[in-house]
């Protein structure tokens, strides 16, 4: 009996600890309770109404007629050959995107860290595709991208044509093969401007004196990219990751303009799918199990990078 009370007095302490702290700004618990409010009520509210709807038969059109059917909606999902082709162009969708989101923004940081005249103006200049809205950046790349449009007029002009990968006149977003790297391509230009800043804003809190002790010492500005840069910015690194991971995954504006899902399915993401099937069918129940799925998928990815961040943290 002795020997099982420290453990009980160890439990015990980060409970009273944290009430302990509760205690101390219990005054600005009391200006955050409107917000959890108005949060409970626009976001938490929502989501048990559609978690709930995801056990039920909800036609649109039958709105009176709801039976239970528990997880038979979602065992139908996954029974369905289009629910993996959807899960795996999702995350094509999303890694693809954020990859390269990810890539050209730490490139374009780099570069606009540096020293050079009408610095401002290219840093406004980077933010332009993330304030253009997302209908108007698609129906443009979707131009670019037609058969007559101007990304073949220069592929032909270079010669690219020739080689045989595609026609002169190549119809991107009608092709299989190239409609989602397309779709990627519009995406990585409209948010790489939102990795760029968050990673420019990190390098900008880094101490000069580690670059000068480093260029003392020798080291090549490469060499002070990975040692001194890339440590310092990392958790930037991750927390912005996450950020684009979960928009990316749960976004389908871009999908919607360009190809709706096609060619023959070759597009189709989870979110685009629910949408389809609640506003295209009318199936609100199929919908909401394609939501809560999503949502457990996103619970997943976030608490893996939360761990990831809070070690990275903690190791600075």
């Amino acid at each position: 009996m002795t020997a099982a009370q420290p453990p009980k007095r160890q439990h015990r302490q980060p409970l009273q600890s944290f009430w302990r702290e509760v205690s101390r700004n219990r005054l600005a618990y009391v200006f955050l309770v409107p917000a959890f409010v108005m949060l409970a009520f626009v976001n938490l509210l929502p989501m048990v109404q559609g978690a709930a709807m995801s056990f039920q038969l909800f036609n649109l059109f039958r709105p009176g007629n709801r039976p239970f059917v528990g997880l038979e909606q979602y065992q139908d999902l996954v029974r369905d050959p289009l629910f993996a082709k959807a899960f795996v162009n999702t995350w094509y969708y999303t890694l693809g995107s954020v990859t390269c989101q990810f890539i050209l923004g730490l490139v374009a940081a780099v570069l606009l860290n540096q020293r050079i005249r009408f610095q401002g103006i290219f840093r406004g200049i980077v933010l332009i595709p993330w304030v253009v809205p997302g209908s108007l950046a698609a129906m443009m790349f979707g131009l670019l991208f037609t058969s007559a449009g101007l990304v073949n007029s220069v592929l032909n002009a270079i010669g690219f044509s020739q080689l045989g990968i595609v026609g002169p006149d190549h119809a991107w977003l009608s092709d299989t093969r190239t409609a989602m790297p397309t779709i990627i391509i519009t995406n990585m230009w409209k948010g790489f401007p939102f990795f760029a800043v968050m990673f420019l804003a990190a390098m900008q809190t880094i101490p000069a004196d580690l670059y000068e002790a480093a260029r003392i010492d020798g080291a090549s500005p490469v060499r002070s990219f990975f040692d001194i840069t890339l440590p310092s910015i990392r958790p930037t690194l991750l927390i912005t990751t996450l950020l684009g991971i979960l928009w990316t995954f749960n976004s389908i504006d871009l999908i919607y303009i360009l190809t709706s899902g096609g060619p023959f399915y070759a597009t189709l993401t989870l979110p685009m799918w629910a949408y389809q099937q609640a506003f295209g069918r009318g199936y609100i129940g199929v919908a909401s199990a394609l939501a809560v799925i999503i949502l457990g998928l996103m619970a997943v990815v976030a608490t893996v990078y939360l761990i990831v961040y809070r070690r990275t943290v903690q190791q600075q």
